[in-house]
């Protein structure tokens, strides 16, 4: 029995910490036996207190990942900027319908050419990246609450508006990172 004692120990401080064992005092409802002393509920969710402790969604949101490369075009004038990034866009459909295999070449093409951000030299590529990492706009777009807006692997999204500028984005990669726990214990964060 000795032995057990720690782990019963370890089970009582996670159990503790995370308020598994609590004393409630409802507020509206009265004990039918004392109609004027609340009733006292003893709370014994052991182990819902110890999933409480495993689960957080913050970490589940960050989960989501995207590839994905762009085409800026910045401009004084929002109509002027909306307008080129409207006829890039059109030249670029042209150029895809007569190569419909070739989206990333050609998106990575025109963002060379046309792009005014410094990731033109890469084909516009932004790298992998989660939600929060670029403009609340980008969250929107690539990241939307809606599941079934969420641009697959592909997807030319745009004209999207931001501080920056006017973007066209290809969405390339999408993945769920499951093995984040993995992950950060390796980068020792």
């Amino acid at each position: 029995m000795s032995g057990s004692r720690p782990l019963l120990l370890l089970i009582a401080t996670i159990a503790l910490s995370v308020g598994a064992f609590a004393f409630t005092v409802p507020l509206q409802h009265r004990s039918v036996a004392s109609p004027t002393r609340p009733s006292v509920a003893l709370r014994m969710g052991m182990f819902d207190g110890i999933a409480k402790a495993f689960s957080n969604k913050d970490f589940k949101e960050q989960d989501q990942q995207v590839r994905a490369s762009h085409i800026l075009i910045k401009g004084q004038d929002d109509d002027a900027m909306i307008k080129k990034t409207f006829g890039v866009m059109r030249e670029m459909n042209e150029r895809i319908a007569s190569e419909p295999d070739n989206l990333r070449q050609i998106f990575a093409e025109f963002a060379r050419r046309e792009s005014q951000c410094p990731s033109a030299a890469q084909g516009g590529d932004l790298g992998l990246f989660g939600p929060g990492k670029m403009v609340p706009e980008f969250d929107e777009a690539l990241f939307p609450d809606d599941l079934d807006r969420v641009p697959p692997p592909g997807a030319v999204v745009g004209p999207v508006v931001t501080d920056f500028g006017c973007h066209v984005i290809l969405v390339t990669e999408r993945k769920e990172n499951s093995d984040q726990v993995e992950e950060k214990l390796a980068r020792n964060d």
